[in-house]
């Protein structure tokens, strides 16, 4: 397996007051002074950068910088990059004590600091000779740069290193390949590097590229000015891959992700690229850009599908064997290190085999293991590896496992599919598989260590009667079983018509007049009782069933208008919440909703939508033009928990939205917090510039129903102050009065209360 990631970085320079600056930009604890400008002039708060751990040696002079670079060597703890000053009078300079480092350690990947040299730079190059480990920055430098350049001349030794890893298993494996494969570090080592900024925004526009793009073909100018800029990188192929990349990026805890795709060169060619993102937010987690890095990995991709040529398969089944997987899994194990989406992986025993061997003889049990062999390969995608390890031992690599459930129902599939019945010889032979399973985590060591869990959770499995799966951990076996059950029930909820709608009161404050409803979907499950949408509607989401859960949540909420508008009290509006699933459908969607409104006869406008910053961000980063059309068609669109994933309103201005809904964090926050409560004042009043409504969620407490009226905007809002979410029944009677005053279950005080 490679070696751990090597972030150690040595500076030389003679002014101690450029080893401080570069404290603060490369150390994780230090806060980057230079990011000043990005401040967001909506929230007045500066970038922070996701920690990366640096490691930062110092020395004043060529000759120091020589002596720790030695002690570094012999420790086994040697530095991936230097920053050199041109200058450090009055010893070495920064040409020579290049010269001596690199008789030392060849592989050192320098960057020199200088604001000018007393050589030309022409002669500089001619001297070193090694322009493929050597870079120049200039002073004064950017934060950003620096921090830049640390990253990826770090991940690039750290690939170099990786490479000769890969050469080294691939000589041992097959001898008389090696001399195809010997160059594969050098071109590895000559990968172009290309570094870029997004801003931080729906549509993400391309704010800097590096000018080394151009050796792909590529005018950095023309991609700046070109709204477009991804389609004409990133092969259409690859494109969805990419967007879920993103996607991954956008989710509020993520500290970057990864992913490798095809980039057009200029010429037209295909080039393989390693894309790594690194998301910048601020102190409230609000994202202010994408920092990206792009390495050349083509050479590397053509050594890994070489050794996926060579005789690497099983000679029985024809599958992967033992050998591919093994480094098949480290490659899966190194890339989710990296934030590519994780994997899983499964070990399987066939149950009972030996009789099968015994009775029918070797042809026989050979027989039914190239059946097996097949009924996997049909279970499962092009994207993952299944592999006989000998015997009737088999086992799966699960690739872009999201969630341990998909992986409990992928062994589910297996399992079921292994059970029906084989004809060996004329004869009908039964056979079932027990499945031990290890997703990774961000916590799993080693790809060994996977295996050798994998191998426990397969002898669980066996013990407690075998034809079954089990985690590693009894803990994640129980929680994936669940949800896999809770799946199950709610393919059978709605013709079962468990499911129903609440209604939730929107609120004028000004005048207490209720001014709509939100729909909120509840779930009276037989066993578990009443369930939150939040408990089963990602659920859905991730199996496929959100499409027609959101279409019955659409008929029911235009029902119910129809009988309020009968009745004489229908509200204006009734809110209704889009997931990315729904959206995604485009015009399936758009016909839904058109059915829907027809069938109901109800004007489009009583219908809004709500959907979130994050949904917004990736539907816009896929050019999906799925919210247009359903605002052409008349209906509402609100962006539900505004403020809490990005720091700029600029986006908006290119959709037609009626409402902003504040979270309820963000109230909360505005009371003790006068950030926050700053932040909230500006929502508010560049939403009144732009004549889009302002919708208050979770509004709870008589201190914060003052905080709102200070501000003086024309607000509405919902949440426990005036009413939880009710039955349609309870929901009618509020809606006759016309009015809400403050609920008895909000005048015990300021509490907090579940939202």
């Amino acid at each position: 397996m490679s070696k751990p990631q090597n972030r150690r970085i040595l500076l030389a320079d003679d002014t101690p007051a450029i080893h401080e600056d570069f404290r603060k930009i490369l150390l994780p604890a230090a806060a980057d002074a230079n990011l000043d400008d990005l401040e967001s002039a909506l929230f007045g708060t500066s970038a922070r950068k996701s920690e990366v751990d640096f490691v930062l040696d110092s020395a004043y002079q060529g000759q120091e910088a020589l002596a720790k670079l030695r002690e570094a060597l012999e420790a086994e703890a040697p530095y991936a990059m230097a920053f050199i000053d041109m200058r450090m009078p009055p010893g070495w300079d920064g040409v020579e004590t290049i010269e001596q480092l690199w008789l030392e350690d060849p592989r050192l990947q320098i960057v020199i600091c200088t604001a000018y040299a007393d050589q030309s730079w022409v002669e500089v190059f001619e001297r070193l000779d090694a322009r493929d480990r050597l870079l120049v920055l200039k002073k004064p430098f950017d934060p950003i740069e620096v921090r830049q350049l640390a990253s990826a001349l770090t991940m690039k030794w750290q690939m170099t290193e990786d490479a000769a890893f890969k050469m080294n298993q691939l000589e041992q494996a097959v001898e008389e390949r090696t001399r195809e494969l010997s160059d594969a570090n050098i071109i590895v080592q000559n990968s172009p590097t290309i570094l870029y900024r997004l801003r931080g925004e729906p549509a993400f526009p391309l704010i800097y590229i590096s000018h080394n793009i151009t050796k792909f073909g590529h005018e950095p100018a023309a991609l700046l000015a070109n709204p477009n800029w991804a389609d004409v990188l990133i092969d259409p192929a690859d494109q969805p891959g990419v967007a879920a990349a993103m996607a991954r990026v956008l989710e509020k805890d993520a500290e970057g992700a990864s992913i490798e795709y095809r980039l057009c060169t200029g010429d037209g060619a295909r080039r393989w690229v390693e894309n790594r993102y690194v998301p910048v937010r601020d102190k409230d987690g609000r994202l202010i850009e994408v920092e990206g890095i792009v390495i050349d990995v083509t050479e590397r991709k053509a050594a890994e599908e070489q050794l996926a040529r060579l005789a690497r398969t099983d000679g029985l089944t024809g599958l992967a064997n033992r050998a591919t997987l093994v480094e098949r899994l480290h490659q899966a194990h190194a890339a989710a290190r990296r934030g590519s989406v994780p994997f899983a992986l499964h070990c399987l025993d066939l149950d009972h085999f030996k009789p099968v061997n015994d009775m029918f003889g070797h042809p026989g049990g050979d027989l039914l293991l190239r059946e097996v062999a097949l009924r996997l390969k049909n279970c499962t995608r092009e994207t993952d590896v299944v592999a006989r390890l000998g015997g009737d031992e088999f086992a799966v690599l699960q690739s872009e496992m999201a969630d341990p459930a998909a992986a409990g129902a992928l062994a589910a599939k297996i399992q079921q599919e292994l059970a029906r019945p084989y004809m060996i010889d004329g004869n009908q032979v039964h056979a079932s598989a027990s499945i031990g399973i290890c997703p990774y985590t961000p916590g799993s060591e080693s790809p060994e260590e996977m295996l050798a869990q994998a191998d426990v959770a397969l002898y669980r499995s066996k013990e407690q009667g075998r034809n079954q799966y089990h985690f590693h951990s009894e803990e994640l076996d129980r929680d994936v079983r669940d949800r896999v059950a809770l799946g199950e029930d709610l393919k059978k909820a709605i013709e079962r018509e468990e499911l129903e709608l609440y209604y939730q009161p929107q609120v004028e404050l000004s005048s207490g007049k209720i001014v709509g409803v939100e729909a909120l979907l509840r779930w009276n499950h037989p066993k578990r009782g009443l369930l939150d949408a939040a408990a089963f509607v990602p659920i859905a989401e991730r199996t496929g069933g959100i499409v027609v859960l959101g279409r019955w949540v659409l008929d029911q909420a235009c029902r119910q208008m129809s009988a309020w508008r009968e009745q004489g009290v229908a509200p204006p509006v009734v809110a209704i919440n889009l997931s990315l699933g729904q959206l995604r459908q485009g015009s399936e969607l758009i016909r839904d909703v058109t059915e829907g409104l027809a069938k109901w006869q109800l004007d489009p406008s009583v219908l809004e939508f709500d959907v979130t910053e994050s949904t917004l961000a990736q539907m816009t980063w896929t050019h999906n033009d799925v919210l247009p059309k359903l605002r052409a068609l008349g209906v509402r669109i609100a962006i539900d928990d505004f403020g809490t994933e990005y720091s700029s309103f600029e986006y908006l201005r290119t959709y037609r939205v009626n409402h902003l809904k504040i979270a309820q964090s963000m109230l909360k926050r505005a009371i003790d917090d006068p950030d926050s409560a700053a932040t909230v004042r500006a929502i508010m009043n560049l939403a009144r510039e732009a004549r889009i409504g302002i919708i208050v969620e979770g509004l709870e407490t008589q201190t914060q129903l003052a905080f709102l009226q200070s501000t003086g905007a024309t607000t509405l809002a919902q949440g426990y102050y005036f009413s939880e979410a009710v039955m349609a029944t309870e929901a009618g009677d509020f809606l006759r009065s016309g009015t809400m005053e403050q609920s008895e279950r909000s005048k015990g005080g300021d509490h907090e209360a579940a939202a």
